[in-house]
């Protein structure tokens, strides 16, 4: 079964508020896949990784250049 993880908790993943999550799922702006169940929005902790890995091979990336 997938582990989630709620808005809160993610912000503190992120270091961002949970109202800069919100407004970025407002605007189609996050880059999180989310759900939304019994009027929880949730993102999966393996979606989070994905996201996660991505940034620190750009930022590795970015570096190099």
């Amino acid at each position: 079964m997938q582990s989630y993880l709620t808005t809160k908790e993610l912000s503190e993943i992120l270091h961002i508020k949970p109202n800069t999550l919100e407004r970025q799922r407002t605007n189609r702006e996050c880059p999180i896949p989310w759900t939304k169940f019994n009027g929880r929005v949730l993102s999966s902790k393996a979606d989070v990784q994905v996201y996660l890995q991505s940034q620190i091979r750009n930022q590795i990336n970015a570096n190099i250049k």
